[in-house]
This record gives C-alpha cells, structure tokens and sequence, in this order.
C-alpha cells in the first residue's frame, strides 16, 4: 500500500525594489540545498495564512519590510515523496534593514529581472518570475 504524505505548505514571494528607476527582484543563496539561488519562501506555520507566512518569509529571509501587491501563481511538486504546495505573490519592499547571512541563508542579491532568471536553479520559479515579469 502506497504512503500517504500530509502536503506541505508554503508561501513566498517575487520581492522587488526600483533604483534609480530600475526594478529590482530579490534571490537568496541556500548552501544546505546543494548552493542554490531561489526566491524567498517557507512553511506555514500553525495557525498562518498563506499572506501571513510570505510577509514573515520575506522579513526573515531578506531584512525587508513588504507589502503584497498581489497573487502570482501556485507550483505543486514533491519532495522526497512528499507533496508541496507554495503559492507566490508579488511583494514591493516597504523598509529595507541591512541582511546578515545565516546558517539558513547565507547570501541576499538584487538583481534585474532577466539577470535573476539566469541564477534561478528551478524551472518552476523562473516561470514564477516570468508571470511577474509580465
């Protein structure tokens, strides 16, 4: 008989910023997941929202403040065995705090929507990031 998984749920966000009138998207660098660039994102935690836990992802993965502006899209997928489910928003910085690297996170980068596509490791966020692009 086949193993059934509790979905795991989560939330994150394309993060972007404008300067000197160029729009920005924030990519965080995770070790622990063989050294990749992926878009800020977490689980839920009880009781949590799917707003809630990509405003707080958001905060405690890049330093910054935001607000969410509004849905993008939702990637269903597994991991080792088991079903995930995130949903994406599109999220403007509000107040920017300096970043420290963590044992979670240890790199944040701004970079241009195109130049971000090219450090995206998943196919999945890159089609994220493609649909905030418009």
């Amino acid at each position: 008989m086949a193993k059934r998984y509790k979905t795991i749920l989560a939330a994150g966000g394309v993060l972007w910023r404008e300067r000197n009138g160029i729009r920005q998207v924030a990519l965080i660098y995770r070790e622990r997941y063989g050294g990749e660039w992926s878009l800020p994102k977490g689980k839920l935690e009880k009781g949590e929202s799917f707003e809630q836990a990509a405003l707080r992802e958001i905060l405690e993965e890049t330093a910054c403040r935001a607000e969410i502006e509004d849905f993008l899209a939702s990637l269903d997928y597994r991991v080792k065995g088991k079903p995930k489910v995130v949903l994406f928003y599109r999220m403007r910085v509000l107040e920017e705090r300096p970043f420290l690297p963590s044992a979670e996170i240890q790199a944040l980068e701004w970079l241009e929507p195109e130049a971000a596509l090219e450090r995206l490791v998943h196919r999945q966020e890159r089609k994220v990031l493609r649909i905030w692009m418009g």
